[in-house]
């Protein structure tokens, strides 16, 4: 099963769809899409759905997308404002942010890439 809450481009779609019908993928939760913008938030029940990914996402019956709505609950907000107001104050006093990402924290960790994603 693969869940992404996080961003869009963190999930190639195209290789989504492939995976899901190759049954590598059993299941996908997706609360963000790579191309979303004017796509949610709109009322769109009238129209022909104009990106054929999306298109072909939704026509899976293990594929849910939730158009960003995995952020809106109490508690989820109260932890936005809470780590928003932490990280201001941290940042104020001239002190380390416990959740900073550095370039070089991230190159020196991150695997290097193949030309095809499944080797």
């Amino acid at each position: 099963m693969l869940i992404n809450t996080g961003r869009g481009a963190l999930v190639d779609s195209r290789a989504l769809i492939d995976a899901v019908k190759r049954g590598h993928v059993g299941a996908a939760g997706l609360d963000v899409y790579e191309e979303e913008e004017g796509v949610f938030f709109r009322n769109l029940s009238d129209q022909v759905l104009q990106d054929d990914v999306l298109a072909r996402l939704l026509t899976f019956p293990n594929v849910l997308i939730t158009s960003h709505q995995a952020f809106l609950t109490r508690e989820a907000l109260a932890n936005i404002a809470h780590a928003t107001l932490s990280n201001v104050s941290t940042f104020e006093r001239g002190e380390q942010l416990s959740n900073e990402v550095r370039a070089e924290q991230v190159l020196a960790t991150a695997p290097e890439r193949t030309a095809d994603p499944y080797s």
